[in-house]
C-alpha cells in the first residue's frame, strides 16, 4: 500500500493494534531500554496515525513514514506513506503472524486496550498460535497470553 513518496525523516515498524474513526494505532515491534537514564527498561513507542489506506487491518505488520508527532502517549501523527509487510506462513500453518494477531484483536472476547506484541509463535504439533501481549497502561510486567487456533 503506497501513498505519497516519503519525504519524512522518521519511520517505524510495528503492528497495527487498533483501528478507529479513520485512524490506526501502530506499536513498535521492539522496545527501547531507557533504564540507564532512570526510565523504564521496556518502552514501546505507540502512535495513532491518520491518513492511512482503508485496506489496513488490525494485526498488519507495517512500516509507516511520518513527520511531526504530537507529544502524547500514544503519540499522534499523520502518515505520509504506509507499507504493509507481508509475512510468510510457517510450515504447516494456515495463518501468518499478522492473520493470527488479527484473529485475536478482532475477536469478541478480546478487550481493547493499549498493547505491544512481545511474541507470536506457531506451534505446528498443536496447530495453535501462542501470542504474548504487554499491556502498556499496566505498570506490572505481567504479560497476557492468548492461544489462537490456526484455521
Amino acid at each position: 500500500l503506497v501513498g505519497c513518496s516519503p519525504s519524512a525523516s522518521q519511520s517505524m515498524n510495528g503492528y497495527v493494534m487498533d483501528k478507529e474513526n479513520g485512524r490506526f494505532l501502530v506499536v513498535d515491534e521492539k522496545p527501547q531500554d531507557f533504564s540507564s537514564t532512570g526510565g523504564i527498561s521496556e518502552f514501546y513507542n505507540a502512535i495513532w496515525f491518520s491518513n492511512g489506506p482503508d485496506e489496513i487491518k488490525e494485526g498488519d505488520f507495517v512500516t509507516v513514514w511520518f513527520d511531526i508527532v504530537a507529544e502524547s502517549y500514544p503519540g499522534q501523527s499523520e502518515s505520509i506513506k504506509v507499507e504493509v509487510l507481508e509475512q510468510a506462513k510457517p510450515t504447516g500453518a494456515n495463518l501468518s503472524k499478522s492473520e493470527a494477531l488479527n484473529k485475536l484483536l478482532t475477536s469478541n472476547e478480546f478487550e481493547k486496550g493499549l498493547y505491544a506484541v512481545k511474541s507470536i509463535e506457531y506451534l505446528q504439533k498443536d496447530n495453535l498460535w501462542n501470542i504474548e501481549l504487554k499491556d502498556l497502561w499496566n505498570e506490572s510486567n505481567n504479560p497476557a497470553f492468548f492461544t489462537i487456533e490456526d484455521k
